[in-house]
């Protein structure tokens, strides 16, 4: 087998593999011998229809075997006689020439390039400190989240921050619109999830209470019958709903877990603490990658961006647990991340390329270790067995992806302990 190898551009390389005779002709011969056993052509028995007419009635299938099997046998060696890892499948073209049989892959590498200077980084980071404010603020939204919602009394008003049940009718011209009614609709007011017009007219409504109220539709108001028409509302007030906040007592600090308030206090005072010291490590590991990425000339091969781009999407998939999702949603929520995606990938790939160069030369390993501890901590957060998420990445072929994102992190972890971190008072 000869192999050559040619630079393309910075990104990409062509390597050049030609078959040694007699192997094609062995390759070939296994492909005729398989075929003539199993050929069913009228006028022959089986396992004796000449080479001849095989080759007619084969060709095309005969060349994709042939083709396929040379792959198969020489591909890997190839690329380690190389020198040459792709970052993804390489395109491969097969050689059409009489006496010459082989293929060339066209394959994206990681570029050469000179690394920044990487010890020693100057990096401001925010200090820890949980104030009793962010206790306060972290006690207020526990509270909003266990409120009741208790029907005002009769006679009361809609004030902002009920919850309003609303019956309503639309009409145009005097007839009623079909698709513009409800017999019963939550509405927050003060939200602003309705149009001013109809929210506004529903402030000062008491139970029971009846209303008209017209609305001006924009014209570019997503469902087009109603765009630029103006609507007469009949708008009924079926129930009025207020928020009634649980007491700050040992009752609440027991409802979430707690012996009384002097320990909840201290348990929310902790879980913000290491909610902040999660916040500063990312940013920091952020500052430090663009500290490196600043001014570098890293070109991003196309086909691994795209790559990048699909494992981001599975391992999304993954996190937020798309089964519960209909199915327009999660065309939805997946075009809305790839277009995400699309912008982080290339940003991401730059500093991937300078994180394995540094993990290279500084002798940064992972250990299968760090993969179980990874897929471990997944299973725990998505409430999934261990088994489930490591059958996921394996069948989604993710398994590479995953182990790179942990050596990563385990060389921003080295570029941090050898940072110079500035805290800000």
């Amino acid at each position: 087998m000869k192999v050559e190898v040619t630079d393309i551009d910075r990104v990409r390389k062509k390597v050049q593999v030609i078959i040694p005779e007699e192997k094609f002709s062995e390759l070939k011969e296994g492909v005729y011998d398989e075929l003539k056993k199993r050929a069913k052509i009228k006028g022959f028995r089986p396992g004796k229809v000449p080479k001849s007419i095989i080759t007619t009635y084969y060709k095309d299938f005969i060349d994709e075997e042939v083709h396929r099997r040379m792959i198969e046998v020489s591909m890997a060696d190839a690329l380690v006689e190389a020198k040459v890892n792709p970052l993804a499948e390489p395109i491969v073209d097969f050689v059409e020439e009489e006496g010459v049989h082989g293929y060339s892959l066209e394959c994206e590498v990681v570029p050469e390039l000179d690394l920044p200077a990487y010890k020693g980084l100057e990096v401001g980071a925010e200090a820890v400190n949980v104030t009793e404010a962010d206790v306060e603020n972290r006690l207020t939204g526990l509270r909003e989240m266990h409120a009741e919602m208790v029907s005002k009394e009769p006679g009361e008003e809609a004030q902002k921050g009920d919850f309003v049940i609303v019956k309503y009718q639309g009409y145009l011209n005097g007839k009623p619109l079909k698709d513009v009614a409800t017999e019963s609709y939550p509405l927050e007011l003060g939200s602003g999830n309705l149009l001013p017009e109809f929210e506004n007219a529903v402030f000062g409504m008491k139970a029971g209470e009846e209303k008209e109220v017209s609305v001006n539709f924009p014209d570019d108001y997503p469902d087009k019958d109603i765009a630029k028409k103006t609507i007469l509302f009949k708008v009924t007030a079926k129930d009025i709903r207020q928020k009634r906040l649980p007491e700050v007592n040992d009752e609440l600090a027991k409802d979430l877990n707690y012996e009384n308030m002097e320990k909840l206090r201290e348990g929310l005072k902790e879980e913000i603490g290491k909610e902040k010291e999660k916040s500063r490590n990312q940013s920091i590991s952020q500052k430090i990658i663009e500290t490196l990425l600043a001014g570098a000339d890293i070109p991003v091969p196309e086909r691994a961006r795209e790559k990048r781009v699909d494992a981001m999407m599975q391992d999304a998939q993954v996190r937020f647990n798309m089964e519960r999702f209909t199915e327009d949603e999660r065309l939805q929520f997946q075009n809305n991340l790839r277009k995400d995606f699309e912008k982080r990938a290339e940003e991401r790939i730059k500093s991937d390329i300078v994180l394995s160069k540094i993990a290279d030369k500084e002798g940064i390993k992972l250990e299968e270790s760090d993969v179980y501890e990874r897929i471990k901590k997944l299973a725990e957060e998505t409430k999934k067995s261990y088994d489930d998420v490591k059958s996921y990445y394996e069948k989604n072929d993710m398994m590479d992806y995953l182990r790179d994102m942990i050596l990563q992190e385990k060389t921003l972890d080295f570029l941090k302990s050898n940072a110079v971190i500035r805290e800000k008072s």
